[in-house]
């Protein structure tokens, strides 16, 4: 593969990097106001907005650069505004969460950045090689956040597990990687693979095993069953912002690349995985939901209820695998994934709160109890954020169900929205066990909850935003296909135009 580059294609990667020059910034600046906490929160707030403005400034058609190695579509712009999102509430909640603690922000908001930088690239691949430095740069600084809090075991735990199961499944990516390289005769390209997959007989044992070895690894990222294992431990050690980063940010760029993956590079081979998925999505959603029930520390539940949640998003998937559900897949996966994240950093937000107010006990159900008595704005928000994740109408988790079970339906997979819709009343238990200790306990907690404004403001963009998503999911619904009527390619210091990239037969 030749690579041709000119400064053109820089403008492509504009978000990735602002986040990457905005984490030297930050770092730089904690030298010369060490004590400064606020002044490097709302720095890297202001340049996290413009890095939004960089997403929203992409907006057009499909482009392709660095000879095809990345390419920004409606789907990767979405999911960039995402990320950044994610990013920019997590550093919200940070400056309550952190207040009492000791930590260096300038190297904890540096690393973050760098993360999302890795979120970014992963999002954009077209490529193997794009694909495996986006999915490390974000893995990496992962293991570093969840391990942030030194002086908590639990974090140094959390990190030390997550960083060794990572570097097992990064193995069978790459080894995965090597496979598919080696069957396609050197090929990198996502296209480009899977033209040599038609044109190849089928029944390779070493293409298939590629595909799974690949597989293996992006299931480990989004915490499906059975790789699952690293997820609540991770989740109850990690400092919380982290958590509420890590559940939603990262999950969104494994999913985009997964589509993108069973879309662009093995159109062709559906009947090879699509059965494996099925049965993973079961597992998946079934398991996470029932082990959830027996929690009672919330950051726990949490943990379990995301595995439940990456169950349902694989149903978006195995939709995709059918070319002409494809759209509606898509768009499915993106409202899912949007209302998903409103809902868990609202969760985490509250949550943060509730442990500084009762103070001892390590993030327990209990300290929920009465609630509405002490504190009914937080315990509403609360209740707003559990109901929508149970998948209760008029909230935009129920519509995010209700697009992704469409498209299974769509796609064929009846039986399996069936036991998806039984698994989601499952799920109500647990969610609505936290309204009913809310509202219909006795208080164990009496020390009033303090936060910030910027913690505040979290919480009520989430509980504004899966409001009004629910009530107008067409303020959302956007087309997230890759692909667009007309694709710009910048090489050679020129811009063309081409066909629409291949989105499999």
């Amino acid at each position: 593969m030749t690579m041709n580059f000119n400064t053109q294609e820089l403008f492509i990667i504009a978000p990735e990097i602002g986040a990457v020059g905005l984490a030297l910034i930050v770092l730089l600046t904690e030298l010369f106001i060490t004590r400064r906490h606020d002044v490097l929160q709302w720095l890297t707030v202001a340049g996290l907005a413009v890095i939004v403005g960089l997403v929203f400034q992409s907006i057009g058609g499909t482009t392709v650069g660095f000879s095809g190695m990345v390419v920004i579509d409606n789907m990767t712009r979405l999911m960039k505004l995402l990320s950044a999102g994610t990013a920019l509430f997590a550093v919200l909640m940070s400056q309550d969460y952190w207040r009492d603690k000791t930590v260096r922000l300038g190297e904890y908001f540096s690393v973050l950045l760098l993360t999302t930088a890795g979120m970014m690239f992963l999002m954009s691949a077209n490529d193997l090689i794009t694909f495996f430095l986006g999915l490390e740069t974000m893995s990496i600084g992962l293991y570093i956040l969840a391990g942030s809090q030194p002086s908590n075991p639990k974090s140094s735990e959390s990190a030390l597990k997550y960083m060794l199961l990572g570097a097992f499944a990064s193995g069978f990516l790459l080894y995965g990687m090597a496979l598919i390289y080696g069957f396609s005769g050197g090929n990198t390209n996502f296209a480009e693979i899977a033209n040599h997959i038609m044109g190849s007989p089928k029944g390779s044992f070493t293409l298939y095993a590629g595909i799974g070895l690949m597989m293996v690894g992006l299931l480990f990222k989004v915490a499906a069953v059975p790789f699952h294992f690293w997820s609540p431990d991770v989740y109850t050690g990690a400092p919380t912002p982290i958590t509420a980063f890590m559940s939603t940010g990262p999950k969104a760029a494994a999913f985009a690349i997964f589509f993108r993956l069973v879309t662009v590079a093995f159109p062709d081979l559906s009947a090879v995985w699509q059965p494996v998925i099925w049965g993973i999505a079961i597992l998946t959603m079934t398991v996470g939901n029932i082990i959830a029930i027996a929690q009672t520390n919330i950051k726990r539940m949490l943990a379990y209820s995301s595995i439940s949640h990456a169950g349902y998003l694989l149903i978006a998937i195995l939709s995709a695998g059918n070319g002409a559900v494809r759209e509606v897949a898509a768009n499915g996966m993106f409202f899912y994934l949007t209302a998903y994240y409103l809902m868990n950093v609202g969760a985490f937000a509250i949550a943060i709160i509730i442990r500084r107010a009762e103070g001892s006990k390590e993030y327990d159900i209990e300290s929920y109890y009465g609630l509405a008595s002490r504190n009914p704005y937080l315990a509403g928000a609360m209740a707003l954020f559990m109901i929508s994740l149970a998948g209760i109408p008029p909230t935009a988790g129920f519509i995010g169900k209700l697009m992704v079970f469409s498209a299974g339906i769509k796609a064929g997979y009846t039986g399996l929205v069936v036991i998806a819709v039984l698994n989601s009343a499952v799920s109500v238990f647990y969610y609505l066990r936290i309204v009913v200790y809310m509202y219909m306990k006795p208080a164990v907690v009496t020390s009033k909850a303090k936060y910030s404004p910027a913690i505040l403001a979290v919480i009520v963009i989430a509980a504004l935003g899966i409001l009004a998503f629910g009530i107008r999911p067409g303020a959302l619904i956007k087309q997230t296909l890759p692909g667009s009527p007309q694709v710009s390619v910048i090489s050679n210091n020129q811009i063309t135009t081409a066909p629409p990239l291949a989105m499999g037969r």
